[in-house]
């Protein structure tokens, strides 16, 4: 446990990539926006505040509000927020600035986990400019600690050993994926061994083929966001079971991606462990997220356009926590295709 005696007088360590701080929103640029496409929740202290602007945008505010299953919510036209203009500019923002936007909308894209007084903070891949900023980088990843003045107020109770545990694996697990005198397959191959030593437990065997094809009628099954993405997982559908000789799913910009996206997945969910009390499904689901991106996108020619499958999958799988919930159960098992033998099978079927 970490004990609130241990925290008390600190302050707040804030850990994220060094890139964060050349992440700048496109606003009216960005080929997609983050005001469409899903459920926008507010927060309490927000609904009260816009409750009580005066005025013509306050009253469009009180407009826009609406309650579902006890939650409320920006309403929604054509699945557009209903602040959002023609130009995909907000209409608070840019009459009020950032600071007068709810949790939701100050804190997108960055998903923010605290463990005590530790937060991490990550931008998610759906944002068009951190995909930017993050997947078409060639340098390494790293990650920064600062300390605020901002003082501890809420504590986790979770098991301290186990935490640190995790901690210094993850640690073990970034440098691991960006040693680069490594191939990534090798690399994804000591990855997945050294989780499973972690939980000291052997996982079973797999279907002999058709690995690939189950993973992408498992995305198939999933609650879709958007017809572009569903238009990208019934083109693959039918040739999953034949690697594309052309691809080279291994080389080049598709191993730099895939090492990117293995840094994300790593920092953003390896810690969860502390939560659930296993650390190999999420390692798993890392893995697994490198080759779904790497199958949907060999037919592309360049790493703008792979970057960009892997920005349609983040923006259907991280946003939506159904999504995230059902692929997570599958990776718990321990046999069958959603194993490490599953997923070792799954890279061979990969050109």
């Amino acid at each position: 446990m970490i004990e609130k005696k241990t925290q008390e007088g600190g302050c707040m360590n804030i850990t994220k990539p060094l890139w964060d701080r050349d992440f700048q929103c496109l606003a009216g640029d960005c080929p997609d926006t983050c005001c469409a496409g899903w459920e926008i929740p507010v927060d309490e202290q927000s609904v009260h505040r816009f409750c009580s602007m005066e005025g013509p945008l306050g009253e469009r505010l009180r407009q826009a509000l609406v309650t579902v299953e006890g939650e409320t919510q920006f309403v929604r036209k054509d699945g557009r927020c209903v602040l959002l203009n023609e130009q995909n500019l907000c209409a608070l923002y840019a009459a009020c600035g950032e600071e007068a936007l709810c949790r939701t909308c100050h804190l997108h894209p960055r998903f923010v986990v605290q463990y005590g007084g530790r937060r991490e903070i990550m931008p998610g891949l759906s944002c068009p400019a951190w995909v930017k900023a993050y997947l078409m980088r060639e340098e390494e990843v790293v990650f920064v600690t600062e300390e605020t003045n901002e003082e501890i107020t809420e504590y986790m109770d979770v098991d301290g050993l186990l935490f640190l545990k995790l901690l210094k694996a993850r640690e073990k697990a970034l440098g691991l994926v960006q040693e680069r005198s490594l191939s990534i397959k090798v690399r994804l191959r000591q990855l997945l061994q050294m989780a499973q030593e972690l939980e000291d437990e052997k996982e079973g065997s797999c279907p002999q083929s058709g690995v690939l094809a189950a993973y992408i009628e498992k995305l198939e099954s999933l609650e879709v966001l958007s017809t572009v993405w569903m238009a990208q997982l019934k083109k693959h559908h039918s040739k999953c079971d034949v690697p594309v000789e052309s691809a080279q799913s291994w080389t080049g910009f598709r191993s730099a991606v895939a090492e990117k996206l293995l840094v994300y997945d790593l920092f953003r969910f390896m810690l969860q462990g502390v939560y659930t009390g296993r650390v190999l499904p999420w390692v798993k689901l890392a893995v697994f997220h490198v080759l779904v991106v790497l199958k949907l996108g060999e037919d592309c020619q360049t790493k703008e356009e792979l970057c960009e499958v892997a920005r349609l999958y983040s923006k259907e799988i991280e946003h939506c926590a159904e999504n995230g919930r059902a692929l997570y159960h599958s990776f718990c098992r321990r046999s069958g295709r959603y194993s490490v033998a599953g997923l070792l099978r799954g890279m061979e079927e990969l050109a």
